[in-house]
């Protein structure tokens, strides 16, 4: 009844509001009703061969029923709960909004699934308690006894073995009185070894033979070179973003070297090629126009001096090489006084070797510290 009033329900609710599915185009739910009748046919078919072939274990089931009537008064609050939950289902299903599943009213399909488990269950129990008579009959063998021996779970353990035959299987062994009996190995171990000899076996072919897969130390290789990978692209993508506020020294061999093109390329023409001045300043001595610092260094570069004649590169070349060149500046040619270098200019600046004895303790004690981590 509580099923029929919520299918009555949502039928007035689909009819009230144009904008929804209509209730019988509804494919959800006109699958749940179909196999909901299913079951039930199902159920009534199983109910009548199991009636039919256990009648007389039945009659004396129901007979015991009666007669006790503490299963009486169970029966009776069992059947009351299930009005009670009935009447209450039909109380709160007229209100309104209570959410949409499937495109049918959310407490309806609740219990849908609700008569489909309980049918489910029912048919499960029907069907075993069938199977269970015509084995216990007869009729038909046990489930187990049609899988083959080695399959039979307790063939696998060992213990198919008769009590009765334990007595051709003492051994002369006695220990205060007590006899051991001369089992195998269970048949359940003995396959786990074929299996781990198969294993091995695979595995041999598969690192030594073919060498499909890396060896744990290949592996450990192969992560150092993508971790060195990825730190490179790391140091380029960070490289790209940084700025005279946030350089620093770099005494790194390769970032050197690539701040040595950067120099060749562009800066030779007016430093020299060993930085000894020339339209431009000295790079070798220790007196700077505009500071000889990493920062004040990458400023010029990157902003240029229109008064002095130095061009801004901003445009042309990435933040990550302007940070090389002057790098390499301040590193490779700063404080080398090549002869005949052009006079000096601007102001003393003593703290350039401090800066790069500074750069490079912090990238030895940079490499100290991944190497711990390995």
């Amino acid at each position: 009844m509580t099923l029929l009033f919520l299918l009555m329900h949502s039928t007035m609710q689909a009819a009230g509001n144009e904008a929804q599915t209509s209730f019988w185009a509804n494919g959800p739910l006109m699958l749940m009703l179909l196999s909901a009748m299913i079951l039930l046919v199902v159920i009534v078919i199983l109910g009548k061969i199991v009636s039919g072939l256990i009648e007389r274990d039945t009659n004396e089931v129901w007979k015991k029923i009666k007669e006790n009537k503490k299963m009486g008064m169970l029966l009776l609050l069992l059947f009351s709960s299930l009005t009670g939950f009935s009447q209450e289902v039909a109380a709160v299903a007229p209100k309104a909004d209570t959410g949409q599943m499937f495109g049918m009213d959310a407490t309806l399909f609740w219990v849908m699934f609700g008569v489909l488990l309980f049918e489910f269950i029912v048919v499960c129990i029907l069907s075993y308690v069938l199977f269970s008579f015509l084995v216990k009959k007869g009729l038909i063998a046990p489930a187990a006894s049609r899988l083959p021996k080695w399959l039979q779970f307790n063939a696998m353990l060992g213990n198919d073995i008769p009590l009765e035959k334990d007595a051709e299987l003492l051994t002369d062994h006695d220990y205060d009185g007590i006899q051991e009996l001369d089992n195998g190995m269970p048949p359940m171990l003995k396959y786990i070894f074929v299996i781990t000899v198969f294993a091995a076996v695979i595995y041999w072919i598969n690192y030594h033979v073919i060498e499909a897969s890396p060896l744990p130390l290949q592996e450990y290789e192969i992560e150092l070179e993508q971790a060195a990978i990825a730190k490179e692209a790391y140091l380029k993508k960070a490289g790209n973003s940084v700025d005279e506020n946030t350089v620093t020294l770099l005494t790194d061999a390769s970032i050197l070297a690539s701040g040595e093109k950067v120099y060749t390329t562009n800066c030779v023409a007016c430093h020299g090629d060993k930085g000894q001045g020339g339209v431009g300043p000295n790079f070798t001595d220790q007196y700077w126009l505009h500071g000889g610092d990493i920062k004040s260094v990458f400023k010029v570069v990157k902003y240029g001096v229109a008064a002095k004649g130095m061009r801004s590169w901003q445009s042309e070349i990435k933040p990550g090489d302007m940070q090389a060149v002057a790098s390499y500046i301040l590193t490779k040619l700063g404080g080398t006084n090549v002869a005949g270098g052009k006079a000096p200019q601007g102001e003393l600046y003593t703290g350039a070797v401090t800066d790069t004895l500074n750069a490079v303790k912090d990238s030895v004690m940079t490499g100290v510290s991944d190497t711990t981590k390995k």
